[in-house]
């Protein structure tokens, strides 16, 4: 691959709406995430002004009921794969996190399997893990939680 595929490609994922994309040329292959969340569709504003709306008619109870959804969901690593989750790189060594274990941002926490490819799980957040919420071999979905942490 030279380097100007690469520049491309990455051009036309930040453009897009496109979290991830893998590029595979013979032995060689190359990821890129779409970490940037200012492309918001017209459906996102239409919601979010929706939001913004019946927060300002309503009391300061929907506000803190608001906070509280954004607080768990701070604190929560999921899987971006539907697949079997691997807890472990192999199933034979130990497992990549436990309760307890402090683990930063872009660490691999964890695999999915899906068509019979090991999909590392990124953690997009970094913490103390008080809990681990699925066991080795369950069936994850997209969006589901893997790990509980404490800040």
């Amino acid at each position: 691959m030279d380097i100007t595929a690469v520049e491309r490609l990455v051009t036309l994922v930040e453009s897009s709406q496109v979290h991830k994309i893998t590029i595979e040329d013979h032995d060689q292959s190359i990821s890129v995430v779409n970490r940037s969340h200012a492309t918001k569709s017209p459906t996102q504003n239409n919601i979010d002004s929706s939001l913004n709306s019946t927060r300002d008619k309503n009391t300061s109870s929907f506000d803190t009921n608001n906070q509280d959804l954004k607080d768990l969901e701070s604190v929560q690593v999921l899987s971006l794969y539907v697949g079997y989750m691997h807890l472990s790189a192999d199933g034979a060594t130990d497992n990549l996190m436990k309760k307890g274990d402090a683990i930063e941002v872009e660490q691999t926490i964890g695999f999915v399997e899906v068509l019979t490819k090991l999909l590392p799980i990124i953690s997009d957040k970094s913490g103390v893990v008080s809990e681990v919420l699925v066991e080795e071999g369950q069936v994850v979905e997209y969006g589901q939680p893997i790990l509980q942490l404490a800040e």
